[in-house]
C-alpha cells in the first residue's frame, strides 16, 4: 500500500477523534487516511491527555498491586495496569462505554489540543532548553542515580513514563553538560554519541497564548447576556518562584473563598482542580460554581481548553476569561481577599511545610469573618444560604465560632 506521506492536518485530526468516538480501531482510521499504522498510532499516543486526579498514581492502578506486600506511592517497579482497547485498539478513552466504572488511568486525544501541539513543535521545537531549573533538577535526581547504576537512557525512559522527554533529547542534554553538577557526562553513557552542538540557553519556551473570543470586554458581553450566571474569579499565590503555590477562587455572588496547594505552576496542574471538583460535585452545582471564570493572563492559566473541556465527554464545561494585561483590578474579589491570606502567610515566609488540610483550616477561617458587603453576615453564612452545607463539606470549609476566628500566622502552626 503506498502512502502519500504527507504530514496530518487539522481535518486527519479531526477525523481520527471521531473514530475514537466511535470505537474504530486504528488500523480502520489509517485505512482510512491513508497513512500507516504506526502513523496513527503515534499520533494518538504522543497527542492523547491523561486525566489525572488529586492523587497522580495511586497504587490500586499498579499491575502488581495485588501481589505486593508494601506498596508505596513512589514505587520504582509502579506498573500501569494495561487497557487492550485504550493502549493496542483505539488509543485512548473517548466516550468509552465502561469509563464510569473503570479504575485504569484514562486518557483522551482532542484533535484542537493535538494540531497546537503540532504547531508548536513545528516552529520551536529548536529552540532553546525546553527546561525550566525546577525542572532540571526533578529530572536529574531520577535519571543521573540510574546511570550511575549503569542503566542505559532507553532503560530509564521504560521505567519512567513519568520523564516527558525522549532519548535522544536526553543525550543532548547531557552532552551540554546539564547534568555535571550531579556527576553525569556522557563518558558515564553505556551508549556515547558525538554531535557538534551549538550554543543554547537554559530556559524553558513559552507557548504563545490566544486569547481570541476571551478578552475581558468579550466577558462583560457574556455577563450582560448571562446575567443569572456568577463569576468565580481566580488566581496563584506564592512567595517563592519554585512554589509551592496556592490556587484561589472566590465565588462574588457569595464571597466565600477556597484554596487548592500546588507544587507546580502549569496549566495542567491547575486545571486538575476543576477534574477533582467536577468528579465530587453534582454536574448543577459543578457548573454554577465553575461555569464562569475569570483570571488574569498568567502562564498557569494560559491553555484554556484545559479549563474549558469535559476530559471525559469533550463538551464544554466552563468559559474561561482573562483579564487585561496589567490589570488586576479587573478581578478586584480575589485580589483584595489576598490579605486575609497574607495576614496568615506573610510575604518571603517558606511555605514547604504547607498541607492542604492547613489550606482547609485557614480558609475555614477567613471565610468565618463577617463583611460590610454581605450586611454583617459571614461568607461561610452567604454561602450556605444559596448552595447548602453539604457543599461547604465537599470544598472542606467549616464554620469556625465567631470568637474563635484567627487571622495570625500562629494559626497554621
Amino acid at each position: 500500500m503506498n502512502f502519500n506521506g504527507k504530514h496530518l492536518s487539522l481535518e486527519d485530526r479531526k477525523i481520527i477523534e471521531q473514530n475514537i468516538c466511535k470505537g474504530l480501531r486504528k488500523f480502520e482510521t489509517a485505512k482510512e487516511l491513508n497513512k500507516s499504522q504506526s502513523t496513527i498510532g503515534k499520533e494518538i499516543k504522543n497527542n492523547r491527555k491523561r486525566k489525572y486526579s488529586l492523587i497522580d498514581t495511586p497504587p490500586w492502578n499498579c499491575k502488581y498491586f495485588k501481589d505486593c506486600m508494601v506498596c508505596t506511592s513512589k514505587c520504582i517497579q509502579f506498573e500501569e495496569i494495561p487497557c487492550l482497547r485504550r493502549d493496542r485498539f483505539v488509543g485512548a478513552c473517548n466516550f468509552c462505554p465502561n469509563i464510569k466504572k473503570c479504575k485504569k488511568s484514562k486518557y483522551f486525544y482532542y484533535a484542537n489540543v493535538a494540531q497546537k501541539n503540532y504547531e508548536y513543535t513545528l516552529k520551536d521545537a529548536r529552540q532553546g532548553v525546553n527546561l525550566n531549573t525546577t525542572e532540571l533538577y526533578e529530572l536529574a535526581h531520577i535519571i543521573c542515580p540510574l546511570i550511575k547504576q549503569g542503566q542505559s537512557i532507553y532503560t530509564i525512559l521504560q521505567n519512567h513514563k513519568e520523564i516527558t522527554q525522549c532519548e535522544k533529547t536526553i543525550y543532548t542534554y547531557i552532552e551540554m553538560g546539564l547534568f555535571k553538577d550531579w556527576g553525569v557526562t556522557n563518558l558515564d553513557l553505556r551508549r556515547k554519541v558525538t554531535r557538534k552542538l551549538s550554543k543554547k540557553k537554559l530556559k524553558k519556551r513559552a507557548e504563545p497564548a490566544d486569547y481570541t473570543g476571551r478578552k475581558y470586554e468579550d466577558y462583560l458581553n457574556f455577563v450582560k447576556s448571562n446575567p443569572c450566571s456568577p463569576t468565580t474569579e481566580m488566581d496563584t499565590v506564592y512567595n517563592h518562584q519554585e512554589g509551592p503555590y496556592i490556587q484561589t477562587f472566590i465565588f462574588e455572588n457569595t464571597g466565600l473563598m477556597i484554596g487548592i496547594l500546588k507544587q507546580h505552576k502549569t496549566a495542567e496542574d491547575m486545571s486538575e482542580t476543576l477534574n477533582y471538583f467536577q468528579d465530587i460535585l453534582p454536574d448543577d452545582m459543578f457548573k454554577k460554581l465553575f461555569g464562569l471564570l475569570l483570571t488574569d493572563r498568567g502562564s498557569e492559566f494560559a491553555k484554556p481548553d484545559l479549563f474549558e473541556i469535559n476530559h471525559e465527554t469533550g463538551e464544554i464545561r466552563s468559559n474561561i476569561f482573562y483579564c487585561d494585561a496589567q490589570m488586576s483590578s479587573q478581578k478586584p474579589h480575589v485580589e483584595n481577599n489576598h490579605i486575609f491570606i497574607r495576614d496568615i502567610i506573610k510575604k518571603k515566609q517558606s511555605m514547604k511545610d504547607m498541607t492542604q488540610d492547613k489550606l482547609d483550616l485557614m480558609f475555614s477561617h477567613i471565610n468565618s469573618v463577617p463583611r460590610k458587603s454581605l450586611g454583617g453576615k459571614t461568607p461561610y453564612e452567604a454561602f450556605e444560604f444559596f448552595y447548602g452545607k453539604e457543599t461547604l463539606d465537599k470544598l472542606h470549609i467549616q464554620k469556625i465560632e465567631k470568637d474563635k476566628v484567627t487571622l495570625q500566622p500562629y494559626l497554621l502552626k
